[in-house]
């Protein structure tokens, strides 16, 4: 009988330990941002301009990504424009995909949701055709301790199940102290 209840505890205590995510923590400098660590992701460090980028395993050909940035900037100096800049957004994003010749399908509104450790996360966005393939962009500008940490993903349109990805990943967003 003892044998079966110490097996039971075991059972018990591995659903438990695997039931919470491990956290990956991005460091720079003195602050960190931490995230959930997913099943066969890979981090990327300093590329594209990008301090970190975590890549998706490869579904439909390509990988999708979201980019992970400490920006420094204090609060104020951004948020309070996002809500009023929708047009600034979709001006620039359009002139950005002339450049590239690509072709701007929709965009996202502006949205403010707070997540799973009460930090505001800001969220717009675009899908586009380029190449022949649709894809998906979002900015997420998160206000964590005073500061901006700003997040972008980008996926093929059809590779659906990484957008609850980014959302698990933004909405387990934490960040170090000051």
């Amino acid at each position: 009988m003892m044998k079966v209840i110490f097996v039971f505890v075991c059972i018990i205590s591995l659903s438990l330990t695997t039931a919470y995510a491990k956290s990956l923590e991005l460091k720079r400098n003195t602050r960190s941002i931490f995230i959930e660590e997913k099943s066969n992701w890979k981090l990327g460090k300093d590329l594209f301009g990008m301090p970190f980028i975590y890549f998706s395993p490869e579904a439909n050909g390509q990988r999708s990504n979201i980019s992970f940035t400490d920006t420094g900037a204090d609060l104020e100096l951004d948020v309070k424009s996002l809500a009023t800049s929708q047009k600034s957004y979709q001006s620039s994003r359009k002139e950005w995909a002339k450049t590239v010749n690509a072709d701007v399908i929709s965009f996202f509104p502006y949205e403010v949701k707070v997540n799973q450790h009460g930090h505001k996360v800001h969220k717009i966005g675009l899908r586009y055709a380029h190449e022949g393939k649709t894809y998906q962009e979002q900015s997420y500008y998160i206000e964590c301790r005073g500061k901006i940490l700003f997040s972008k993903s980008l996926r093929l349109s059809k590779n659906e199940a990484h957008e609850k990805d980014f959302s698990d990943l933004i909405n387990g967003l934490d960040c170090g102290g000051v």
